[in-house]
């Protein structure tokens, strides 16, 4: 039986399972293109990331990762919400997209939609949190409608210097009033 998972116009979110996208984890990861911008550069062992999965479908009270695929490529990357502070309705969170044949196609955009409307609509979630030292990264963040909220000086060291990160978020009324809004006739 196929999963469904959550469903977007270009992705779907489904959960992460080793045999399907482990291979794909360890050969993303260990690649210095598109682990540049990620906080974690250091590359995995295969044990590292096996341990990682048990994590990701384990603890799921803190933390939701899904696999992100699509029609024509299949597994393209991984997006998750961590951090998650049931309290205060919040959480951080995270994107990577590690098939190169995917990059500039719309995806990451998409898979950001997905899991917002996820968390707005199913969890009850207030805010979510992201940052980024990658200009696409920036993109994506406005298209799905996060907020620019400032500037975090020399945040992330790569490739001999430091770099500023971008900090986004979006709030549940920024959600439900853009989905009410493009409902609403154009005058």
């Amino acid at each position: 039986m196929d999963v469904v998972g959550l469903k977007g116009e270009k992705v779907r979110l489904i959960p992460p399972e080793p045999s399907l996208h482990i291979e794909n984890a360890i050969r993303w990861m260990n690649d210095p293109e598109v682990t540049a911008t990620l906080e974690h550069i250091l590359g995995v062992t295969r044990r590292a990331e096996e341990a990682f999965f048990e994590l990701m479908t384990t603890n799921r009270e803190n933390a939701l990762h899904w696999a992100v695929v699509t029609e024509d490529i299949g597994h393209i990357g991984f997006i998750g919400l961590q951090q998650i502070n049931w309290r205060f309705r919040n959480s951080l969170g995270g994107i990577v997209i590690g098939e190169r044949r995917a990059w500039g196609r719309g995806f990451a955009t998409d898979a950001v939609r997905v899991r917002t409307r996820f968390a707005f609509e199913q969890l009850g979630l207030h805010r979510i949190e992201g940052h980024t030292i990658h200009a696409g990264m920036r993109r994506v963040y406005e298209k799905c409608g996060y907020h620019h909220e400032g500037i975090e000086r020399q945040k992330i060291w790569r490739e001999g210097r430091w770099h500023d990160a971008h900090s986004y978020a979006i709030l549940d009324c920024d959600y439900f009033d853009a989905e009410i809004n493009s409902l609403m006739p154009a005058v």
